[in-house]
């Protein structure tokens, strides 16, 4: 089932929140313009912008121009002011969204292979996965899946993924992703040992480092928000792993008839 508009928005406000004291504590070393919006997404998750066209709608790119600079305004004072002033300039960005039904890239339900899919880059199979339940969206509410059960569908989501790769595109040797669950264990079981770091990392503004907030029911993991609202430090990092195709087939195809 879909979040609710209630856990929908309790997410938006609180992963603003956490990218607003990033951009805060970062203020002092870094440019603040290119901060909160290469570093992070706070603008997509506003009605300003447009997520499947990928830009601004019209004359929004100006109005979110000059709420940045109020921000970076507002970066002077104190921490907790900072963030109760930027927020309540925020929220009626965020809720409106919500409440127009457009939803955030988090919540994104759709890819060709079950929960993945993928594109091409620099001669290697960059995969994604953008369904935010981890799970193939067909199965999604039909009833209560154990771990196992879902580990089993995700590999042979991977498995349809990487034979597909193999017939359309045989000259290319590697697969990559970048992703912060790289380094979360029962996400790369479904890899082999040879998945290792590439020396490649992800941008910040994007899921792959902001995504491990994120509860599979939609809400903000709380145990993460509390962490890293402490110490501004991400538990997982959005790093680039990378194997040959031929060994993740055969870990995947080990897996399906084990």
């Amino acid at each position: 089932m879909f979040p609710s508009k209630n856990k929908q928005i309790n997410y938006a406000l609180k992963i603003t929140e956490l990218m607003l004291l990033y951009c805060y504590k970062k203020n002092k070393t870094k440019n603040f313009a290119k901060l909160i919006n290469d570093e992070c997404d706070i603008y997509r998750k506003t009605d300003l912008y447009n997520l499947r066209k990928k830009v601004f709608y019209k004359d929004s790119k100006k109005k979110w121009t000059k709420i940045t600079k109020k921000i970076e305004e507002l970066a002077k004072l104190n921490r907790n002011d900072f963030l109760k002033k930027s927020l309540r300039l925020l929220n009626p960005y965020l809720i409106n969204r919500i409440k127009k039904n457009k939803t955030l890239v988090e919540y994104n339900t759709s890819a060709k292979f079950g929960c993945f899919d993928f594109s091409i880059v620099n001669k290697k199979v960059d995969l994604h996965m953008p369904v935010f339940r981890f799970i193939d969206p067909q199965y999604s509410g039909k009833k209560f899946f154990t771990s196992y059960q879902k580990f089993i569908l995700r590999s042979e989501d991977l498995l349809n993924l990487i034979s597909f790769v193999r017939k359309k595109y045989p000259s290319l040797s590697y697969v990559q992703m970048g992703s912060w669950m790289n380094q979360y264990e029962q996400f790369r079981v479904l890899f082999p040992k040879s998945w290792l770091p590439n020396g490649k990392i992800k941008k910040k503004n994007s899921i792959a480092w902001w995504g491990q907030f994120l509860k599979s029911d939609g809400d903000i993991n709380m145990k993460l928000y509390r962490k890293f609202k402490k110490n501004l430090r991400f538990e997982y990092s959005g790093i680039f792993y990378q194997c040959k195709i031929r060994e993740l087939y055969k870990h995947l195809k080990k897996i399906k008839n084990d």
